[in-house]
């Protein structure tokens, strides 16, 4: 009968000091498989640490020179856990071998002199054991990348239906949806899960727990923007933004980044709501605090703007020296799976995004050219608001586009 599996496909290592055993065991099974040796436990580990992508079984015998094969064994499940493992010994060796098979560390033992049908059948069942938990973690991850892809989409859905929802208190937040979108050049990529982990049944309790916290910050940082939003009033920009930076100068410095802030001439008076005015300011500033390191420097630079499309606008450039925007900024915002340690409900994406809701909201906009290295942000905002639009585009017609959006779709999907 054909074995249904190219039982070639990965290899199996067999250790041994004896030269004349491993020449044999080559000689022997060496037509069905692809057969790797080494003739002490170092060289064996060495094998695996340099191929391990290419190792299915690994036979270790347990009486050699220096490390013995139980300690092989456990450090070979220490690196590659997935490897089917198996001990050959003597009778004389049967309480370490069963205290192997106890701890979990070999899939089987095989005793000496080796019966050749009886390996052949073992390393057949042992190989197709290999190759069934790869299929099977290949399907896991095919479903989890699905998984993945719908809750994107769906937290992109849900965000511009509650953009589209505050039309009646932020100006223009399906722009600065759009926009924000366009911010980071590259697409999400596939979350390298352990799926170890993901078969433990707190994960996903957890998960869950992720998911409803990301959610509510998200609820409440949109919350919190409608709420600043309000009566505008005519302000000292270069005072406000003096002020901002003073407020968050001890956190920069607590962390050991520089803060500037360098105006050229002077600023224009701005016709602004001052609460959310001041805090774009703060949330871009706390985006930087979120990413940079210990050593790290911003400057916040301001001007009037002269160019004749933008003359009069209040003109500000963020930059830093740090490592610059990554597809993590988008990820944090819409991958719910996103659970990087950094991640957390404070992420630089999501403060972000909410800097960008509040330049567009004041008639602004936020751009940010590509750079070798670091970030920076260019914000214009008008001296004076342009009078708020009818809500023209429904949350209806925001999906739309978004469901016709290849490029969108290409970089938010990991697999897209």
């Amino acid at each position: 009968m054909q074995n249904q599996y190219d039982l070639k496909r990965y290899a199996v290592l067999y250790v041994d000091d004896e030269e004349k055993a491993l020449k044999y065991f080559e000689k022997t099974f060496g037509d069905e498989f692809r057969i790797l040796t080494a003739n002490n436990a170092a060289d064996g580990l060495k094998i695996i640490e340099q191929r391990g992508e290419e190792i299915g079984v690994l036979l270790s015998d347990q009486r050699m020179p220096g490390e013995k094969g139980v300690q092989l064994l456990e450090r070979a499940r220490q690196l590659r856990p997935r490897l089917v493992r198996m001990m050959v010994t003597a009778y004389a060796d049967y309480d370490v071998t069963v205290e192997a098979v106890n701890l979990g560390s070999i899939f089987r033992y095989i005793s000496k002199p080796i019966q050749v049908d009886d390996v052949r059948n073992t390393l057949h069942r042992a190989m197709e054991f290999y190759i069934l938990q790869q299929e099977r973690d290949d399907l896991l991850r095919e479903k989890l990348s699905v998984l993945q892809n719908l809750l994107i989409t769906d937290r992109v859905m849900g965000l511009g239906v509650v953009a589209a929802g505050l039309n009646q208190h932020l100006n223009q937040p399906l722009r600065a949806v759009h926009a924000f979108l366009d911010l980071t050049p590259g697409r999400l990529g596939q979350q390298n899960f352990v799926l170890d982990r993901l078969r433990e049944a707190t994960f996903w309790r957890d998960f869950h727990g992720h998911v409803v916290q990301q959610s509510s910050r998200i609820a409440e940082l949109l919350g919190e923007l409608q709420s600043a939003s309000g009566a505008e009033h005519k302000i000292d920009a270069a005072a406000v933004i003096q002020a901002v930076i003073e407020q968050l100068r001890s956190a920069f410095t607590a962390k050991g980044i520089e803060l500037k802030f360098e105006p050229t001439g002077p600023l224009p008076a701005l016709q602004v709501n001052r609460p959310s005015f001041e805090k774009m300011l703060h949330l871009l500033l706390q985006t930087e605090l979120a990413m940079l390191p210990t050593g790290a420097h911003v400057t916040l630079s301001a001007q009037t703007a002269a160019e004749a499309a933008d003359a009069g606008s209040l003109h500000l450039t963020l930059t830093d020296n740090g490592p610059g925007l990554s597809s993590d900024v988008l990820r944090s915002v819409f991958d719910p799976f996103y659970t990087h340690a950094d991640a957390g409900t404070e992420g630089p994406g999501l403060t972000l995004m909410g800097a960008f809701l509040l330049a567009y909201h004041h008639g602004g906009r936020i751009t940010s050219p590509r750079t070798a290295k670091g970030l920076i942000l260019d914000i214009l905002l008008p001296a004076v608001a342009p009078v708020p639009l009818a809500p023209a585009e429904s949350s209806r017609e925001f999906i739309t586009n978004v469901l016709m959006n290849d490029v969108l779709w290409e970089r938010l999907l990991p697999n897209g």
